[in-house]
């Protein structure tokens, strides 16, 4: 009598994805805020500074978190083990936005977002990575990734909700909003994350114990029987096979940037667009302009993150097999340029140019939402799936930092665009990322073919 396996997914896994839950919630709760922290009058407990100089200190935060995750891995690639990472992590993340709590000047905002993402670099590639390890049957890593996703995006969902609704009204006194008891409470929750992670080290099937150089099993026992054999494989030269490997992350990793540029749109420029531009009330009851982007975006996130992992499941059972990932990431900007299209559609409605007494509905931010998010999950989740299958061992951490450091330049040219903006206007932004969307759906769809013979395995 055969024997059924009572867990598809290994105990550890759900700690990491509930780990993500909580520095989730503590970035989203705290990262929309941070705009209209920067650009709110000092008598409403913000900084007071312009939008054009608010943009690119608020699109630091984003940047630099992406970017720090390739020290992080690299450090965990040679010399730390990755759990203890992501415990130091959190605990950095933390006190960053404790910095953010005591921020009376744009030079401690600039001490938040560096000590943040400092954590990050300890925290995000790393924790993703322990993931990768502890599956040996790649199939899964696909619905894995986008599970996970969902705990991410519970996290945003969330955080961005409660603290929208903190500092408005629960932390207000008056006319002062109450930004920064926010980023002390964010701080308070990722370091409660942390510990919750340490306390489960033992779930961690002995996952993330040594450097990554170190090649384990699922179990976390080193392959090799002698210490000589095992810095032999650490240290070897990649093959042809894993050239090509790294070769297309490298490529897909140039299309993330395009993705991630158009997706942070939300954080700034749609952001304050909302503030000034669309009608917020449901009856008496005003919505947040981070209600509209990051906790709209999270609801969404939870059950199309569950649905999708469901899809690609149904889908690697056909004789032909899942979805390519490069089949996906066509179909993500398809979904992105429907996002944009639109709000050009919203814009023309309201009246392009027209002043901010001329208020578009939310439902068309709404619908936005709908497009994007769609975009996000054929998209994002997988392309952690993707390094993980595909990335030399020895190089899983740095590469996993690799991916996310294409959202730093997205993220930095993205604090840019308000410039933009005051030149061309809102309309010409949202045809300009409409084009930009579709060029790209069309030229990774030729590509398709290409990037399939560099991550053949032969």
């Amino acid at each position: 009598m055969g024997t059924t396996k009572k867990h598809t997914y290994p105990i550890g896994y759900w700690v990491c994805c509930l780990t993500y839950t909580f520095e989730r919630f503590a970035f989203y709760g705290s990262k929309p805020l941070l705009v209209l922290f920067l650009t709110a009058a000092v008598s409403e407990g913000g900084l007071g500074i312009s939008e054009v100089d608010a943009a690119p200190i608020a699109a630091l935060l984003t940047s630099l978190t992406y970017l720090a995750p390739i020290a992080g891995g690299w450090i965990c690639d040679r010399w730390f083990g990755a759990r203890y990472a992501v415990t130091l992590g959190c605990i950095l993340m933390g006190l960053g936005y404790m910095i953010g709590w005591k921020s009376t000047s744009v030079a401690m905002v600039y001490g938040m977002i560096v000590v943040v993402s400092i954590g990050t670099a300890f925290f995000k590639g790393n924790l993703s990575a322990i993931i990768g390890r502890l599956f040996d049957d790649h199939e899964l890593l696909d619905s894995a990734f986008s599970i996970q996703y969902s705990f991410v995006n519970i996290g945003s969902f969330f955080g961005s909700m409660i603290c929208g609704v903190l500092y408005m009204n629960q932390f207000a006194k008056g006319e002062v909003l109450g930004f920064r008891q926010v980023f002390l409470f964010c701080g308070i929750l990722v370091i409660i994350g942390g510990i919750f992670f340490t306390l489960c080290y033992g779930l961690l099937q002995g996952q993330g114990k040594l450097p990554f150089k170190y090649l384990t099993d699922t179990q976390g026992n080193v392959i090799g029987q002698e210490k000589h054999e095992k810095e032999e494989k650490s240290t070897a030269p990649l093959t042809v096979v894993e050239k090509n490997h790294v070769l297309a992350i490298l490529l897909v990793s140039l299309f993330s940037v395009v993705f991630w540029l158009a997706y942070y749109q939300q954080d700034i420029f749609l952001t304050l667009y909302i503030k000034d531009k669309v009608m917020r009330n449901i009856g008496s009851f005003e919505l947040s302009p981070v209600h509209l982007t990051t906790t709209w975006n999270g609801l969404l996130c939870i059950f199309l993150s569950l649905a999708f992992a469901k899809l690609w499941t149904i889908l690697a059972k056909r004789p032909q097999g899942d979805l390519s990932m490069f089949q996906k990431v066509t179909l993500a900007f398809v979904f992105l340029g429907l996002s944009y299209g639109t709000l050009m559609v919203m814009e023309i409605l309201r009246g392009v140019g027209a002043p901010n007494t001329e208020k578009a509905h939310f439902i068309w931010i709404a619908l936005f939402g709908v497009f994007i998010t769609i975009g996000e999950i054929c998209f994002s989740p997988l392309g952690n799936s993707f390094v993980s299958k595909f990335a030399p061992k020895k190089y899983l951490a740095l590469l996993m930092g690799v991916w996310t450091a294409a959202t730093f330049v997205a993220s930095q040219l993205n604090g840019q665009i308000m410039k933009l903006v005051e030149k061309l206007g809102d309309f010409n932004i949202m045809v300009a990322f409409t084009i930009i969307s579709f060029v790209c759906a069309i030229a990774m769809f030729f590509l398709i073919k290409p990037l399939n013979k560099l991550t053949e395995e032969k």
